[in-house]
């Protein structure tokens, strides 16, 4: 098993350049005779952040320099990770022609939907810095943690990716599935709050996987590290998954293209 995702991860490093041309294909198509492009999104993320943060900050009664910037910082991660969950049940069907017509290694599409999702993420984190200007967060050691926890997330959602992919190629009916589903968690998951404003009751927002990647990332950009148990479970995490995405990759890897 772990020959196999040795051997499939070393194919994918050396297709790396397809993977990015993909990516970069896909958002030029996509956006294709738009004036402004993914700056659209870069342009609703910045007024929902600042009319929202506005208004919220009044409703629960929060001081604005850190209340707007956690929000910003929480509906960009936010958009990243749902985008990445929401595409990774089409992943494989998406790209059935080049599946059933080239020989690129499979995980070469899981990395294209993180891909092109990370070019979307770095349009979005100019509003980011552009709140950070007006509200600035406290810079400090812990604010070098962000590189560890954004590893974490990426290597993490590779895994996700993967094994929706091969579930959503088998079953058609889990995309609608994952897409109410992830409505649900939006409203769950710390995004447009912060843990402790649940007081007691925060340590329930732990039972959501999405909470950790979450805090993995807003955590450091805002000057706090998150809690040590967070970097465990994400650690346990990638070792299951990962073991996970083996066996299907051992399994399923040329059953995939049947279902297709």
């Amino acid at each position: 098993m772990y020959a196999s995702v040795r051997r499939e991860l070393s194919e994918t490093i050396k297709n790396f350049p397809v993977v990015t041309a993909i990516s970069w294909d896909e958002i030029r198509v996509r956006y294709i005779r738009s004036v402004l492009g993914p700056f659209w999104l870069v342009l609703t993320t910045a007024i929902s952040t600042m009319g929202l943060g506005y208004i919220w900050s009044i409703l629960f009664n929060q001081d604005r320099t850190t209340f707007i910037p956690a929000l910003c910082v929480g509906l960009v991660i936010w958009q990243f990770i749902s985008s990445c969950v929401l595409e990774a049940t089409d992943c494989f069907v998406s790209n059935r022609n080049l599946l059933l017509n080239t020989l690129n290694p499979i995980l070469t599409f899981p990395l294209n939907t993180i891909g092109k999702n990370l070019i979307i993420f770095a349009h979005n984190f100019l509003i980011i810095i552009i709140v950070f200007l007006i509200y600035p967060p406290t810079v400090n050691f812990n604010t070098l943690l962000i590189i560890p926890g954004f590893i974490l997330v990426l290597l993490n959602l590779v895994w996700i990716i993967f094994v929706l992919g091969i579930l959503g190629t088998r079953y058609r009916d889990l995309p609608p599935a994952i897409a109410s589903f992830m409505t649900i968690f939006f409203f769950l998951s710390p995004v447009i709050y912060k843990p402790e404003q649940l007081g007691l009751k925060a340590k329930l927002l732990w039972l959501n996987p999405f909470t950790y990647m979450i805090s993995l990332i807003r955590d450091p950009l805002t000057g706090n590290a998150s809690p040590g148990f967070a970097y465990l479970v994400a650690l346990l995490a990638l070792f299951v998954g990962w073991g996970m995405l083996g066996y299907l990759l051992k399994n399923y890897r040329y059953r995939l293209l049947y279902w297709l």
